[in-house]
């Protein structure tokens, strides 16, 4: 009997960005620049219709299109189809030359309206198809298109890498929305689509690296890897020894054992990773390493994808028995992905059951982290556009705030301290639920409604599960007046994805790359004042509090630190043109001794950070 082995791999993707992201370059030269025509639907014809772009209604009359001026992503103006009943509207791009055997990345933005409940198919769907056509224009195949969830959907993108095959000389991309709520429900249920800043570039993949083509070593439980890549055992994931996966030994395996389909089983998962968090955006590649048992044949043996929570299927890869130079040798199947947004991902592998089809280890390692700036320059216009006329809230009757309340944020006291600043005082909280990942319950969805706040709370909050348009809000917020105060914490800050963000470039500290480790202050150190300023004026400090862990945060030129621990900035703030923001880099983490105050006990923190409100919120007059 073939016993399991510890994982070759049990740290998550978090090691692999601490060991990574110094390494790596940011840069996107490998994609070449957008080759579709009018890909932002501006350029309208004399009907008002976006040239280079067909559009169909089936049966006709039942669509409507128009280039809509108040919604959009990039530009001025997105494309919007709407199905108010049974009936469908498509929308298909001029062909795009391309070349057989090159590789493409295809993204696409979309809205949608309408449509039915999260988690359930109401009978309205949409999806892009891509379409390969030869020199003359005739269809000669399809890649894996990319489908959009059954719900209604804000501004998102979809987008996958695609290969030409063989005689492909364009591409093409044909969006559909499909209504048959009326059959499938019994009730008819209006639906519309939004398209805007669509692409089709030329991906030029990267060479792998050759740390990547080492072994990467066994990590047993509680051991750290210092890998960049990470290789995961399949005879140790989920499936495995299961129908489709028996174990087996194999003196070829990487570490030990593999896992193995027999003939005859049929369609099913072998190997399903788990559910990976926190990995930081950027361009990945996974290699399967598998062999078959014959080589010869059109039949596909097996399969692996990478898939997401948020954004679909990253990547997939189909392998026929043709596609292995000899049988039963062991063969590393390459399939590039970009992870872009929050939310858990994972991989599976497949055996189409026809042959035994042996796989080993999946590696997985980073050929290029992405920060927001680099995000942009890959998916041009995806952090949205916040109309000119929303500005951020002036009148403080009563006085609004939002708190994003991650871990901690009752220890920093700020439901307390919010309720303080007067006699009329709102505040919205949108908690973070912990799971996979982290889910801001309730952020506002729009500009509109994010900028009707005096002041925001961001506490605990990962950067890197905020959407590229969620912290371009945020960002705009302070830009045009609002005040941002935003807390440390073991997720928060320079731990979660600062450097280098859009609210990196508003706020009044930067940190270091990957995660870096909080500052210990051995036995708890005293807060000192550093500069005089309104906030501080009437906090005690002739018997100081004492903090035990800051953040270590460089303060910005033209920042103000107006509290020091150890030495260290424990409190800064800023302007960034309207507005005003704050950084505490202090933690509410230690142990203090009985004689020892610590700062989010002070009988003068609530009052400070009421005044620290009131401050960024610009209300100079409480002073």
């Amino acid at each position: 009997m073939i016993t399991r082995t510890w994982p070759a791999r049990v740290l998550g993707p978090l090691a692999l960005a601490m060991c990574a992201a110094p390494c790596l370059s940011a840069g996107v030269d490998w994609v070449g620049p957008n080759l579709l025509a009018n890909p932002d639907f501006e350029i309208a014809n004399s009907q008002g219709l976006p040239v280079d772009w067909t559009i169909t209604a089936t049966p006709a009359g039942t669509a409507r299109f128009s280039l809509d001026q108040q919604v959009f992503l990039v530009g001025k103006a997105a494309l919007k189809a709407e199905v108010p009943d049974t009936g469908a509207a498509a929308v298909r791009s001029k062909p795009v030359a391309v070349e057989g055997g090159k590789w493409y990345l295809v993204s696409v933005g979309y809205r949608t309206a309408g449509f039915g409940e999260v988690g359930k198919y109401s009978g309205v769907d949409s999806y892009v198809a891509v379409t390969w056509n030869d020199a003359a224009g005739k269809q000669i195949g399809s890649s894996p298109g990319i489908s959009f969830p059954y719900h209604p959907v804000d501004w998102d993108l979809g987008d996958r890498f695609v290969v030409a095959p063989a005689g492909a000389a364009q591409l093409v991309l044909t969006a559909s929305l499909n209504n048959h709520s009326r059959q499938q429900t019994g009730k008819n249920i209006p639906s519309a689509l939004w398209l805007d800043g669509w692409q089709i570039r030329r991906y030029h993949p990267p060479r792998t690296p050759p740390w990547a083509l080492e072994k990467v070593p066994r990590i047993v439980e509680g051991g750290l890897s210092t890998s960049r890549a990470q290789a995961y055992q399949l005879s140790s994931q989920n499936m495995a020894g299961g129908k489709w996966s028996r174990i087996a030994a194999d003196p070829q395996a990487t570490y030990d054992s593999v896992i193995t389909s027999p003939e005859g089983v049929g369609h099913g998962i072998m190997a399903h990773s788990p559910y990976f968090t926190n990995a930081p955006p950027g361009l990945y590649r996974a290699l399967l390493r598998s062999k078959v048992a014959a080589s010869t044949g059109d039949k596909e043996a097996g399969a692996m994808d990478v898939f997401s929570e948020l954004a679909g299927i990253r990547a997939e890869v189909h392998l026929a028995r043709k596609d292995f130079p000899a049988a039963d040798t062991y063969q590393e199947f390459p399939v590039d992905f970009i992870l872009r947004s929050a939310g858990y991902w994972g991989f599976r592998v497949y055996t189409q059951g026809n042959q035994p089809f042996t796989a080993d280890v999946v590696k997985i390692f980073p050929l290029a982290l992405l920060e927001d700036r680099q995000l942009l320059e890959l998916y041009p216009g995806s952090e949205g556009a916040v109309p000119a006329d929303v500005q951020p809230r002036r009148n403080p009757y009563p006085f609004t705030g939002l708190l994003v309340a991650g871990a901690m944020y009752d220890f920093y006291r700020i439901v307390d301290a919010h309720h303080a600043s007067g006699y009329e005082t709102k505040l919205k909280t949108v908690p973070i639920r912990k799971g996979r990942s982290q889910v801001f319950v309730g952020f506002p969805e729009t500009a509109r409604e994010l900028f009707d706040h005096n002041v925001i709370y961001l506490c605990g909050a990962d950067l890197t599960a905020l959407t590229l348009r969620q912290k371009n809000m945020l960002a705009e917020y302070v830009r045009r007046g609002g005040g941002l105060i935003v807390f440390g914490g073991h997720k928060a800050l320079d731990r979660a994805g600062l450097r280098g963000s859009l609210l990196e470039e508003v706020l009044p500290v930067t940190g270091g790359a990957g995660v870096p480790p909080l500052v210990s202050l051995p036995g708890g150190v005293p807060l000192a004042r550093s500069t005089a300023h309104p906030v501080t004026q009437f906090a005690d400090f002739d018997s100081p509090p004492v903090c035990f862990y800051v953040h270590d945060l460089e303060p910005r030129a033209g920042a103000e630190t107006l509290i020091t621990a150890g030495g260290r900035p424990g409190l800064v703030v800023g302007k960034c043109g309207k507005g005003r923001v704050a950084a505490i880099g202090m933690t509410c983490f230690g142990s203090p001794a009985e004689s020892q105050t610590p700062f989010w006990q002070w009988r003068s923190w609530v009052l400070l950070l009421r005044d620290l409100a009131w401050w960024t919120a610009g209300q100079d007059e409480r002073f």
